[in-house]
């Protein structure tokens, strides 16, 4: 960044309008015999306005602390403008690894890291959690608030809650429930606390992977849906051989934060360029349960293509650096232009409130 907004908080500025119109008339009559007779007449119009305003600039710091951090798991769910975006493109993006950990202890690491020799088992891994019916999902949890309260001591200490706490209650935010046996006659407040979690499809998860993942990777809300018509087979099979006697395994998957994002597809780059190509990343085809029905799902297409010194037909951008020119195509088979519409829109969520200070109104005067 060539210059830190951090020195230049907003930008104060005045302005000017001025309007002028104005008409003169001289006129002289006279003979030999009178003398002459002089009129004259003036007519003069000005008007000024002036005025005020202030632009609020970006404030790097507040932007780097959300774009350095790791992106938030709701996220995870997003997918983008383009309708019909497969998760398997804005899974790609956002996670960066996953990993299967069984009584606290990793048993596996597949890291999505295009580079990585091991790359293909990352891939396999991701197809077969999407077909699972990947997702994020709301959970509920309840925090107690200060020890278990008998009938007696909460009645006479309701009046001392105060009102902001009465409030919660009638939102639903504190909760007052009964605890102990049914005549303890105990008490307990709490507070409702809705956090995020990464789960797959019980049902589509069993089918494809058996009893090997945990009761805790699934999601509470499971049904029963279709088989899909695409081939897992061969995954299913490598799956299993390599982790043969792995049972109840938990599923955690690492997300990366904005600015990984970018550096990823910086790597994806590097792949399609190195060699003969062979490592260029592919999102193959794959149908979540989640996905509506999309003709790009029967066969690959590049995650994001790049264009070096090729002329090419309508190309969706181009940007020459040092003396090299390169361009993604508006019409070829890849997800280019997908990509860049998710990053954008991923861009705009790093600008948190308090990253652009807000502007007053412009003031005429």
């Amino acid at each position: 960044m060539p210059l830190s907004f951090l020195d230049i908080p907003s930008v104060i500025g005045t302005g000017n309008v001025l309007a002028n119109a104005g008409a003169s008339t001289t006129q002289s009559v006279g003979t030999l015999a009178t003398p002459p007779s002089v009129s004259s007449g003036n007519i003069g119009l000005a008007v000024s306005s002036g005025f005020t305003f202030t632009q609020a600039s970006l404030d790097n710091a507040q932007f780097m602390q959300s774009f350095l951090k790791e992106i938030p798991l709701s996220v995870l769910g997003m997918k983008g403008s383009e309708r019909l975006l497969p998760r398997a493109v804005s899974y790609t993006l956002l996670i960066e690894s996953v990993e299967l950990r069984t009584n606290n202890t990793i048993v596996h690491r597949f890291n999505n890291d295009p580079l990585d020799p091991n790359y293909s088992e990352f891939q396999d891994i991701l197809y077969l959690l999407i077909e699972a019916g990947l997702t994020v999902e709301n959970a509920q949890t309840k925090v107690p608030i200060g020890p278990v309260l008998d009938k007696s001591i909460l009645t006479k200490s309701i009046d001392s809650w105060g009102a902001a706490t009465v409030e919660n209650l009638a939102k639903g935010i504190f909760t007052l429930d009964k605890v102990g046996a049914p005549n303890s006659g105990q008490y307990q407040l709490s507070q409702n606390i809705t956090s995020q979690r990464v789960c797959v499809n019980k049902d589509r998860a069993q089918e494809l992977l058996g009893n090997k993942l945990s009761s805790d990777s699934y999601c509470k809300d499971s049904p029963h849906f279709p088989k899909s018509d695409v081939n897992y087979s061969k995954a299913i099979k490598s799956f299993s051989l390599a982790y043969p006697n792995a049972k109840n395994m938990e599923l955690v998957i690492g997300i990366r934060s904005p600015a990984n994002v970018f550096d990823f597809l910086g790597a994806v780059l590097n792949a399609q360029y190195l060699g003969d190509g062979s490592k260029e990343v592919m999102i193959k085809p794959s149908k979540s349960v989640f996905d509506s029905y999309n003709e790009r799902y029967k066969s690959p297409h590049p995650l994001f293509k790049v264009y070096k010194n090729q002329a090419i037909n309508d190309p969706a951008a181009t940007v020459s650096y040092k003396g090299v020119t390169y361009a993604i195509s508006d019409s070829d088979d890849s997800y280019s232009k997908d990509v860049m519409e998710f990053m954008s829109t991923l861009v705009t969520i790093c600008k948190i409130p308090g990253a652009i200070p807000p502007s007053p109104a412009v003031i005429v005067r």
